[in-house]
């Protein structure tokens, strides 16, 4: 009876709330239906011209329905297409942190920021947004613009460069290098250049070099680069040289060249230190896929050396990225290499024939630091080296590099290496050590 009674009690109160239920959900949709048509009704007007009205409608709703994401971002992008940046870029800090923004909301912003001179900034956003978005043909031609407009805001550029290695049969090298180049004009520019190459070894103290050179690059409007260089040694008489490198652009994806020059710096140690020279021809290639997952890389060099000895050389590289991240990318490579030899005997290392088949594994590791770039590289690598006359033998080796863009002006990479390598069958271990300077003014 007491039930009977409390349930009289309750039933009114019952019956209300049965009856505001279906009220709620249908106030609810319809919230979202004038949220959706409204939102829909600003940027159609502000597609048609009309930045000023659609914002209006966009700001009042943005007043109904506080921390709306998808209202916040078109009103940043509605303002990028008035053409009002300050305000663009203002807005934007309030969904700054939202994740994975969409590249329309990215294109614009960046573009906002590269004209208020926040290029670093917008090559950040750009750079974020093409490594989550691999495919996005747009962010990533985007963020190459950003990359070459930052350049072009300076005429000269510094480079200094220090290079050491025992890659000859253990015996360490180290190669200095500084060089000075001044934009003439958007497509013509001229550098000065300094190189210093010698041993600490007492055999091998003929074989310094200290060598400057001067030279003109310029890009004709039919996509050719053309550089042009003579070189010579401030110290010893004879050993002055010409570059010549006619390098083909026919779009963003591939590259062709040649390049000849008549004094060779890359030869071995023990053929510097007895003075012979070479002369050498070069071809190469490469390619990337739009996406940037694929590339390929060819070259194929001759070298004529002053001892009778003509070397040549050929090296390919097909590298593709399984995994692109904002934080890291992950790449491996398959390469080959070898070289043909006539000489016999030579002072210097000169296999008849050789060859190597390796695979190369590179990831790149981005850090959030104070810095407006750092990025670390390591490289580890596996291969089979055969020379003839001698057992196949393998190699391998591993490289860790530190770079940084530590201004919108000045860059520096740092890099260390070590590994096995094989010469007339036997192992030997090499270093390495190598650091970069970059100053644009």
């Amino acid at each position: 009876m007491v039930l009977g009674t409390l349930l009289k009690r309750l039933l009114p109160y019952l019956f209300f709330l049965i009856a505001i239920s279906p009220c709620h959900a249908e106030n609810e949709r319809e919230s979202a239906r004038e949220l959706d048509a409204e939102h829909r009704r600003g940027v159609e007007l502000a597609r048609e011209g009309h930045y000023d009205a659609g914002l209006a409608v966009l700001t009042a709703l943005l007043g109904k329905y506080p921390g709306s994401y998808p209202l916040e971002r078109d009103i940043v992008i509605v303002t990028a297409w008035k053409g009002d940046c300050r305000a663009t870029v203002r807005r934007y800090e309030r969904i700054h942190d939202y994740p994975d923004p969409e590249p329309y909301l990215i294109l614009p912003v960046s573009d906002c920021l590269i004209k208020l001179g926040r290029t670093n900034e917008a090559i950040a956003l750009l750079d974020d947004g093409r490594r989550r978005l691999p495919d996005d043909a747009d962010l990533s031609a985007a963020y190459a613009s950003a990359v070459a407009r930052r350049a072009a805001l300076f005429r000269h550029e510094l480079r200094l460069e220090v290079n050491t290695n025992t890659s000859d049969q253990g015996k360490r090298e180290w190669i200095w290098g500084a060089t000075v180049s001044r934009r003439l004009a958007d497509r013509t520019h001229v550098y000065a250049r300094y190189a210093n190459t010698h041993s600490s070894y007492d055999e091998f103290q003929t074989g310094k070099q200290d060598r400057l050179g001067v030279g003109i690059v310029h890009e004709f409007r039919n996509n050719v680069v053309v550089t042009q260089e003579f070189s010579d040694d401030i110290h010893r008489n004879g050993q002055n040289g010409s570059l010549t490198s006619v390098v083909f652009l026919p779009n963003d994806l591939w590259r062709f060249g040649a390049s000849h020059t008549s004094f060779a710096e890359d030869l071995p140690l023990r053929a510097k230190a007895q003075l012979i020279d070479a002369r050498q021809s070069s071809v190469f290639t490469d390619f990337h896929t739009a996406d940037y997952l694929w590339s390929w890389v060819a070259s194929a060099s001759r070298y004529d050396f002053s001892d009778t000895n003509r070397r040549t050389t050929l090296f390919t590289s097909l590298g593709y990225a399984y995994e692109m991240k904002p934080k890291r990318e992950q790449r491996v490579f398959l390469e080959y290499y070898q070289s043909d030899n006539t000489l016999d005997n030579a002072i210097y290392f000169n296999p008849s024939h050789d060859r190597s088949v390796s695979v190369l594994h590179k990831t790149d590791f981005v850090y959030d630091s104070r810095f407006p770039r750092h990025v670390d590289h390591l490289y580890l690598s596996l291969g089979l080296y055969d020379q003839q006359g001698f057992a196949g033998r393998a190699t391998w080796g591993v490289r860790y590099e530190q770079d940084y863009d530590l201004t919108n002006r000045t860059a520096l990479l740092v890099g260390v290496g070590y590994g096995r390598r094989v010469y007339d069958g036997a192992s030997e271990y090499e270093t390495s050590l190598n650091a970069m300077f970059r100053w644009l003014f």
